[in-house]
């Protein structure tokens, strides 16, 4: 008797058992990863978002040091971003962790000058931050509505500015091509006056346009498609651009 129920207690898991508990952890497996993915996300774009919070201050500090003047995007050497180091003191800065080009450089290293090298994460918006061959950038007095005007946001881009135009004729979609909205379907932008906020990409096109004139607004005033008036002056802008909307969505759909 002893002996039986010494066997009974001994007794293993049965196979149908064992199934059981692997179906279970199966089924808990499948509800906890992408949440923990989506918490892994959460904090790297927290981490984004701090970097641009860090770039802007130093936006600001050198408006501050040049009569409340936006630098050009370019100025024969060197990108904006690497003229702005000494306020920064790490081009790490510039590299957002959820982005897949953060290890590729989009501006090369100037050891002479001082200069370091700049990875792919973040261009800015060549309204407020313009190529050089558009003429000088805006000053801080011209811009209408600093909180609602993107400065620099994330994007795939190899170079300074992240040109947002649309434009049907030549197959051009700026937006879709050249912006990241890796962060759960946003992308973090920085705003002139200083904050950083992730958006959805056709949350900057409508029912506010936040990058300034596009190719297809109807012109005129703060609107002119024009050049130079659609870099310079064209910030002001905040009429939507239909094409522009279609862009941001396209780009919008790249991350779902």
């Amino acid at each position: 008797m002893n002996s039986l129920s010494n066997r009974a207690s001994q007794r293993g898991f049965t196979l149908i058992e064992l199934l059981v508990v692997i179906a279970i952890i199966a089924v808990l497996a499948a509800i906890l990863f992408p949440v923990f993915a989506k918490a892994r996300e959460k904090a790297r774009q927290v981490s984004c978002a701090s970097n641009l919070k860090q770039i802007g201050l130093a936006l600001l500090q050198y408006t501050q040091d040049y009569d409340e003047k936006m630098m050009t995007d370019w100025d024969g050497q060197h990108s904006y971003k690497q003229s702005i180091q000494i306020y920064m003191k790490s081009a790490q800065l510039w590299s957002c962790p959820s982005n897949p080009h953060n290890q590729e450089i989009g501006n090369a290293a100037d050891p002479a000058q001082g200069m370091p090298a700049i990875v792919r994460s973040y261009a800015a918006n060549p309204r407020l931050i313009c190529p050089g061959w558009a003429g000088p950038s805006p000053g801080i007095a011209m811009i209408n509505e600093p909180s609602t005007r993107i400065v620099i946001c994330d994007s795939t881009y190899e170079w300074g500015v992240m040109y947002t135009d649309w434009n049907p004729l030549n197959g051009r979609h700026d937006m879709r091509d050249n912006g990241f909205a890796g962060h759960t379907d946003n992308m973090d932008c920085l705003f002139m006056d200083g904050h950083v906020k992730g958006l959805k990409p056709t949350a900057t096109t409508t029912p506010v346009n936040m990058w300034g004139t596009m190719d297809d607004n109807t012109g005129g005033g703060d609107c002119d498609t024009g050049w130079p008036a659609k870099y310079v002056s064209g910030i002001n802008c905040t009429q939507v651009s239909p094409g522009q909307v279609a862009a941001a969505g396209e780009l919008q759909q790249k991350y779902q």
